[in-house]
């Protein structure tokens, strides 16, 4: 434990290395040698941070002009680190600005296409219910809005219709649940043994009476619908155009530029 707090420490005090300054304003909090830590580059800090954030920094540099006294300061090795290191920062900006920001501004139709050549990866592991429900407080109520129900054109104008109703406490036009979820066991047993395009009786659960309509019901295994994963998809769609752009510029700059492998 003691070795990975050292280490720890030592990572802390390379990363702020980088808010040394040289400078002739005199409100600063420390120095050593020529390097200065200013009071402006604190604002805004932790209070209970500064003092152990000054400390560190006081070592960190201490560390440093000790360490160029001894002649580490031309170590061709660490000149190499520095150079790499630079690199990856101007690969990784480069990278940021040019691929991963294009990436990000994905259209809708492009993930529902990635959805479409790659519904066979998004499969549930669980069984799902698509389905929309109406609570009401009382029996008495719930009865009458089942009737009015079937009397609609369909589920989902029905409960627009009905939302403002006398005894109608929820209404939830169209959802995905798994038996985790759904608010109550009862509910996700009856939901289960609807058939497609059914409305239940008065299903009491917790303080209420629910009218539950299945729009669909899929087993563990089947491909999930877009809906229901549309956020996953958009995620992998966007790292794949990543990816596209990547290999399509690296393939442009082997043109552009001579390079040369020898193995």
């Amino acid at each position: 434990m003691r070795k990975h707090l050292k280490k720890l420490l030592i990572v802390s005090l390379i990363l702020l290395a980088g808010c040394s300054k040289k400078t002739t304003n005199n409100d600063y909090i420390a120095r050593v040698k020529d390097e200065y830590l200013l009071r402006q580059e604190l604002a805004g800090m932790d209070s209970n941070f500064v003092r152990s954030y000054v400390d560190e920094w006081v070592n960190n540099n201490l560390l440093y002009v000790e360490a160029v006294e001894r002649g580490y300061g031309t170590n061709d090795k660490i000149e190499r680190m520095v150079n790499d290191f630079r690199k990856s920062l101007v690969i990784n900006s480069f990278i940021q600005n040019e691929i991963i920001s294009r990436a990000m501004k994905i259209s809708d139709e492009e993930v529902m296409e990635f959805y479409q050549k790659h519904q066979d990866e998004f499969i549930l592991d669980r069984p799902v219910v698509k389905i929309g429900y109406i609570k009401s407080l009382s029996r008495t109520d719930a009865v009458a809005l089942r009737s009015k129900i079937l009397k609609a054109k369909d589920f989902k104008t029905a409960v627009e219709d009905l939302s403002k109703e006398q005894g109608v406490a929820e209404v939830v036009t169209m959802q995905y649940f798994d038996q985790f979820n759904i608010p109550s066991a009862e509910l996700w047993r009856v939901a289960w043994s609807l058939n497609k395009g059914e409305i239940s009786f008065p299903v009491r659960a917790g303080d209420g009476y629910f009218l539950i309509y299945l729009y669909d019901k899929k087993e563990a295994g089947s491909k999930a619908d877009f809906d229901l994963i549309v956020d996953d998809v958009r995620e992998r769609a966007i790292v794949d155009k990543q990816n596209l752009l990547l290999d399509s510029l690296i393939t442009e700059l082997k043109r552009k530029y001579h390079y040369e492998v020898k193995w």
